[in-house]
């Protein structure tokens, strides 16, 4: 019996499946970003994370006739970060603590958190219109309270805003700021049209803002 035969049409077989393999592992690696490209994204969240920015303050004002005078210091962050494909996953924090007196009585030392959890998928649009802004932590510093900063004349922090177009991003905050009740409570848990992540400096936020733009693209691809 001639094996010849048989042997080319085998041969044709594997080196098919192997221009198969070859061709699915290139379009694979076309599609979404590279581990390494997210890796690096992660590490510059994580190094972020690190850093954090404090704002010390006073306030003076009057609730139901009485005096009430507090000072204090609110330090805003970046937690934590998840990279799956192209969706991102970020927690960040803003902490409170503060003591004072309210009329005639004297408050202990209180901290208050505020912990914001976002998932949304980036894509080139979005990471496109982000941009660093300053703004005034509005839930902790009411302009009705009277805020003043050692820091900064108008109190404000350094953010990244995310304004997407339409309501993509997952927001989910826990907080133990909550009257009458000792504990943390989760408060909101929906979609919103944008949200503020607080960053050390505009320097770094403009740098996480160009590692996000970069990676944005590769998810494009």
């Amino acid at each position: 019996m001639n094996c010849y035969g048989a042997i080319v049409p085998i041969f044709v077989l594997v080196f098919a499946i192997a221009t198969w393999a070859d061709a699915q592992s290139e379009i694979h690696s076309e599609q979404g970003p590279s581990a390494a490209m997210r890796d690096e994204l992660v590490r510059s969240f994580q190094n972020e994370s690190k850093r954090g920015a404090n704002l010390f303050y006073t306030q003076v004002y009057k609730v139901r006739g009485r005096r009430v005078e507090f000072d204090g210091s609110i330090f805003g962050a970046i937690e934590g970060v998840e990279v799956d494909g192209c969706v991102l996953s970020i927690k960040s924090e803003i902490v409170d603590r503060y003591a004072g007196t309210i009329g005639n009585n004297q408050t202990g030392r209180t901290q208050s958190k505020y912990i914001s959890s976002i998932r949304f998928k980036l894509t080139t649009q979005m990471a496109a219109d982000l941009k660093v802004v300053t703004a005034r932590p509005v839930r902790q510093l009411s302009a009705e309270s009277n805020p003043k900063c050692s820091d900064s004349p108008n109190c404000n922090l350094t953010w990244i805003k995310l304004k997407p177009t339409g309501r993509i991003i997952h927001l989910t905050e826990i907080t133990n700021d909550v009257a009458d009740y000792d504990g943390d409570v989760q408060d909101f848990d929906g979609v919103v049209d944008q949200f503020f992540l607080p960053v050390s400096s505009a320097d770094a936020g403009r740098e996480l803002i160009a590692k996000m733009r970069t990676f944005a693209q590769s998810c494009a691809l």
